[in-house]
Formats: structure tokens, sequence, C-alpha cells
């Protein structure tokens, strides 16, 4: 197709016909074309060839008005699941709570505190303690741990019983 080997100048042939190179590349490559018939046999068909394609005309204004404005989607179902949330764990706390009432039985109770044992909680009215009863107390908080271990205990009904008897606070009368 062209045998010039001077392929800078080849390489800038269609920037030419776009008017896209400098003055001073103009120049330069306008001096290779007056010595170089291949190059502007080159030049001759990049010219043909854009006066036969159509120009292509895009009409921007026409695609913006076609986009339809932005419209936040509603939301209207975040309301329904944060109810169903509430609703969930409503009921999960009312489950566990039954189920740790039902699986402890009887409520301990100690004289001179009241004191109730559920599932290792306990609920003591400490203004009726004794200086014993209040250090005991105290000694059984510095015990508990803050975190529960990572590896959680199998809870089968011959547990539950084995721990039952275990739920007595102070009995030691």
């Amino acid at each position: 197709m062209n045998d010039c080997q001077n392929i800078a100048v080849r390489e800038v042939l269609p920037e030419l016909v776009h008017g896209a190179l400098s003055d001073v590349e103009r120049v330069r490559v306008q001096e290779h074309l007056d010595t170089c018939d291949d190059c502007a046999a080159e030049l001759a068909i990049i010219r043909s060839v854009l006066r036969t394609t159509p120009a292509v005309t895009v009409n921007v204004a026409s695609i913006a008005a076609a986009i339809p404005p932005y419209r936040r989607k509603s939301n209207g179902m975040r309301r329904v699941y944060m109810e169903l949330a509430a609703a969930c764990l409503i009921g999960a706390v009312g489950i566990s709570a039954f189920a740790l009432h039902n699986s402890r039985g009887a409520v301990a109770t100690t004289a001179p505190a009241v004191a109730a044992s559920v599932a290792g909680l306990a609920i003591v009215n400490t203004g009726e303690l004794s200086d014993d009863g209040l250090a005991e107390l105290t000694q059984d908080l510095d015990n508990l741990q803050a975190m529960p271990s990572a590896d959680p205990e199998s809870v089968t009904p011959v547990a539950l019983e084995e721990i039952a008897p275990l739920g007595a606070v102070g009995d030691s009368q």
C-alpha cells in the first residue's frame, strides 16, 4: 500500500486531514508530502474516504431531554421490615424469658435477702443484707465472667436436672 519508510509522517496523515496538527508539525508533514508520492497518494485516499462517508451528527439536547428525571425509589417497605424485626425481637425475648422461667423450676429465696436465680442472674434486695451476706455477694460477683465462653455447653433435659439443685443461692442457713 505505502512503501514510504517514514512511519511518523504516515501516522499523522489523518490528523493533517482533520486539521489537528500544530503549525510546525503541519509544515514538516507538508514538506514530506511534496517529496513523497506514496504518502501523497495515501493522503488522497484518506480525503476521498472522508468525502464519501456521511457526517454523523449527534443531537445531544434531544438525547438529554429523552432521559427521564431522577426519582428516588420509595422505601415504603423499610417501615414494614422495621416493624417485623421489632416483633421478632419481642417474640424472641418473650420466648427466652418463658423458657428460662420454666427450666429452673422454683425460685430460691434467702433470708433476710430475697434472691432469684435464673440462668446465673441473681436479683437481690441488698438493703436487707448483712455484712457477711454482702461480702458473699461481692465474692460471687468477682467470680462472674464478663463474657460467656466461646464454646457453649450443650443443654439437654438431663443437664437441666443436674443444674436445678445447684440453683439455690445462699442455702447455708
